[in-house]
């Protein structure tokens, strides 16, 4: 008995050239895999060609969420705040500063060396390096000068995020076809849609739709990847609806000649903690909607910048978060043993209020942030006499 063929390039699937493809690409966060879509050797450059170029693309979006891939973490990004001040994301998502570029100053046969660097292990590798220039510079002796800040910016990151392409259309395309064959659908029957992944000049079958949300159901408090399936014999339609941090949000025809019996399927993750979803999907689409969709006539600028500000600040609620609980974990650790405390110990009264003071001095600069990023305060109410 044959198996299924390989949906790029056609051979048959085999034991020894089978792949797991992602539905949604590993890069930006997806986990199910499916087998007896891509062989090997296609799974790779679809790889490279497309989910790559998806995933640098969306690349920013994975920094601010700080999402957790299955394989491997996301590259760090450089970026500049408005005045122009460079800044690194890291996989993370805390954020550093640029190097600033050292400053020697010589007094005879000493030196003085200042310098601003992200890390520890930076500035170790900066000392290594001036060591060859000044060979009875003692590193662990001026590695024990260096001193931690942390300090929180004042102004925004600016960032553009353009998605789109051949290359990241494909992507889309490819990940709601992977759902198609995971459904139990021969990829040869999606014919709309392998005609364009195999041809690089093919007429793309995939568009923006923002006409209105198709997720019922969605969350206010997490974003998402998300892909879905539907299949309509009296339309003759199976279409793929795809949707990338609940900003990019996109329906593809898979087929135009569909047969089959009534189907649908999703596979929706949140690609911060890598759990699945159960969402509430309405993919009754009007064959004018797709065609619509599939021939980007839709004017879906306002709605997509309307979509990327939600996104925006949910991702900025979860940074706080993030940074909340690193700062009052390290605080409490360094605290609890600069005063000497044991696990398990029952502190006194005096003790507590020691604590306290400790750990209210370590989080200073992230509270100082904190009320200075709120300015405006509510003011008591007057007296009514």
């Amino acid at each position: 008995m044959s198996g299924p063929n390989c949906a790029l390039c056609d051979i048959e699937i085999t034991r020894d050239n089978d792949s797991r493809e992602h539905i949604v690409p590993n890069g930006i966060g997806g986990r199910r895999r499916v087998r007896g879509f891509l062989c090997r050797d296609c799974n790779s450059r679809a790889g490279e060609k497309w989910d790559a170029v998806a995933a640098e693309q969306l690349n920013f979006l994975c920094l601010l969420f700080a999402i957790r891939r299955e394989r491997g973490t996301v590259r760090a990004g450089d970026f500049v705040t408005e005045s122009g001040q460079a800044v690194r994301i890291h996989s993370d998502g805390h954020l550093t500063l640029a190097s600033a570029r050292p400053k020697v100053a010589e007094y005879g046969s000493t030196a003085e060396i200042k310098a601003r660097v992200p890390t520890k292990h930076e500035a170790k590798k900066l000392m290594l390096g001036f060591k060859r220039r000044y060979p009875k510079l003692d590193v662990d002796e001026a590695m024990r000068t260096v001193v931690e800040e942390r300090s929180y910016l004042s102004e925004p990151v600016r960032t553009v995020c353009n998605f789109g392409g051949a290359q990241s259309g494909r992507c889309v395309v490819k990940s709601a076809l992977a759902l198609a064959v995971a459904s139990g659908i021969e990829a040869q029957a999606c014919e709309v849609a392998t005609s364009y992944l195999r041809n690089n000049d093919g007429e793309p079958c995939f568009g923006y739709f923002y006409k209105r949300d198709l997720v019922s159901s969605r969350p206010t408090d997490r974003v998402f990847h998300c892909v879905a399936i539907k299949g309509d014999s009296s339309s003759r339609r199976l279409i793929g609806y795809v949707e990338f941090f609940g900003v990019y949000r996109m329906v593809a025809c898979l087929s135009d000649r569909w047969t089959g019996t009534p189907l649908f399927n999703y596979y929706a993750i949140d690609p911060t903690s890598g759990q699945e979803l159960d969402l509430d999907l309405n993919l009754s689409l009007s064959e004018e909607e797709v065609r619509c969709a599939c021939s980007n006539e839709e004017d879906y600028a306002a709605n997509m910048v309307e979509a990327f500000q939600k996104a925006l600040a949910i991702g900025q609620s979860m940074s706080f978060g993030r940074e909340q609980r690193k700062v009052v974990e390290q605080a409490w650790k360094k605290c609890i043993k600069t005063l000497g405390f044991s696990s398990g110990q029952t502190l006194t009264r005096k003790e507590i209020m020691a604590l306290s003071k400790c750990v209210t001095t370590q989080m200073l600069s992230f509270l100082t942030h904190l009320v200075s990023s709120r300015r405006k305060v509510d003011q008591p109410p007057k007296d009514a006499n």
